[in-house]
């Protein structure tokens, strides 16, 4: 696969980063739209590096969505500092990166995952690295009756779809927004005090 359909743009926190939040989107969704782009601003405000991949998706990318999210996330991995410790932020194509972060040991914040993908349903329900698992009850993708057992805090935004609106009501869909947002905060502030638990030898 050609890696000139990857670019990579980096943003740093005020002070020393906690650690790195990989940020992968969706086909269509960017790291522009409000999902990922209030969750990368929560994460910078918390102290951590935020790397974001752009990426463009060809027919050989459509065919084996695996293979390319994992080569995206290797190459958005390599191409920013170490951490120590590093998060997954990722939204749908974006959620196949789910075994690969599994096996990296790299918590993860999944976003409307395709859970009816079976690699992503059984990285998503194995044991492994902490997880935040958000999606809507109107999401055909989300498939939650078929994976019960999800790892670690699930999140279900009662009536949303796969871009977590909320039909046409623009109030509930900015609440359910600022749910998920709470939610990615927690999960960043509990990984950062791990680090500090290490740090302080604690």
């Amino acid at each position: 696969m050609s890696r000139d359909r990857f670019h990579v743009s980096v943003e740093e926190p005020a002070g020393a980063p906690v650690g790195r939040v990989l940020v992968l989107p969706g086909s269509g969704y960017t790291v522009d739209h409000p999902l990922l782009f209030w969750a990368s601003q929560v994460a910078l405000d918390a102290g951590w590096r935020v790397a974001s991949m752009r990426w463009t998706v060809d027919a050989d990318a459509k065919k084996a969505p695996g293979a390319f999210v994992t080569e995206a996330a290797e190459f958005l991995c390599a191409s920013t500092d170490p951490a120590p410790v590093t998060v997954v932020l990722a939204k749908s194509l974006g959620t196949h990166a789910a075994p690969w972060a599994t096996t990296k040991g790299y918590p993860g914040i999944w976003l409307t995952p395709i859970l009816r993908d079976e690699a992503i349903a059984a990285a998503l329900s194995a044991s492994g690295p902490p997880a935040l698992t958000v999606g809507g009850t109107a999401d055909a993708l989300w498939g939650r009756e078929v994976v019960p057992d999800l790892r670690g805090e699930v999140v279900d935004i009662a009536g949303a779809n796969h871009g977590l609106h909320v039909g046409t009501d623009w109030r509930a869909s900015l609440a359910a927004l600022h749910r998920v947002l709470d939610h990615v905060e927690r999960f960043l502030s509990a990984r950062a005090r791990g680090v500090v638990a290490y740090y302080d030898g604690r």
